[in-house]
């Protein structure tokens, strides 16, 4: 037998801790692979027993780099940045649509809507049909709290477009949203109120 078990282990270890000195140790070139299993296969001879062969494996492969398949799924930063990027956007974008939602079913969105659909001056004014569009969120006039609620509803026709201003409130939470006053601001600045409570008749109610 040409090589010997002991021999043939201490020969792999030294190519190994050479390997390592030389930066070798975290590539994941499958050359570096293949010169450590020729390396295997030059120490075994026909006359070594297949436990031999089988320890001599075992510490060959042990040697190989630790990493070479984490390596190969890694993915690089830039694609991470932009895959992060697309989800937070996504997100934002789910939130924006949901606030918007909310705003457009509250009774005091409605209420201010019915007025100007009823509203014959208004309607004049805008042209028809009416196309009514998303809050502008960042406008310090859109306010909601427990007991009031303002809003400033962009809304636009064929002949015009403006802003819808809403002032409502509630004498408790869960109570009913009564509407205190309701004007249509034309882009030219002319102002046309809608709604304003009189004695007689003080609110407008809705669930």
């Amino acid at each position: 037998m040409s090589w010997s078990f002991s021999a043939g282990l201490r020969s792999s270890t030294k190519a190994a801790f050479l390997w390592k000195d030389h930066g070798l140790q975290g590539q994941t070139d499958g050359r570096h692979c293949s010169a450590m299993e020729e390396l295997r296969d030059s120490k075994l001879s026909s006359g070594d027993s297949d436990v031999q062969r089988l320890r001599l494996h075992r510490e060959t492969a042990s040697l190989l780099p630790a990493q070479s398949l984490g390596s190969r799924m890694s993915m690089p930063l830039g694609k991470q940045v932009f895959f992060a990027g697309v989800a937070a956007s996504g997100s934002c974008a789910i939130l924006y649509y949901l606030v918007q939602k909310t705003f457009s079913r509250a009774s005091y969105y409605q209420l201010a809507l019915e007025q100007l659909h009823s509203h014959p001056e208004a309607l004049e004014a805008l042209g028809t049909p009416l196309n009514v569009h998303y809050l502008r969120l960042t406008d310090k006039y859109n306010f909601v709290d427990i007991a009031d609620a303002k809003l400033k509803i962009p809304v636009s026709g064929p002949k015009s477009e403006g802003h819808l201003y809403v002032s409502s409130s509630r004498d408790a939470p869960f109570k009913r949203w009564n509407l205190q006053e309701v004007f249509l601001e034309l882009k030219d600045g002319q102002q046309i109120p809608l709604f304003k409570p009189s004695r007689d008749n003080d609110e407008v109610k809705k669930e």
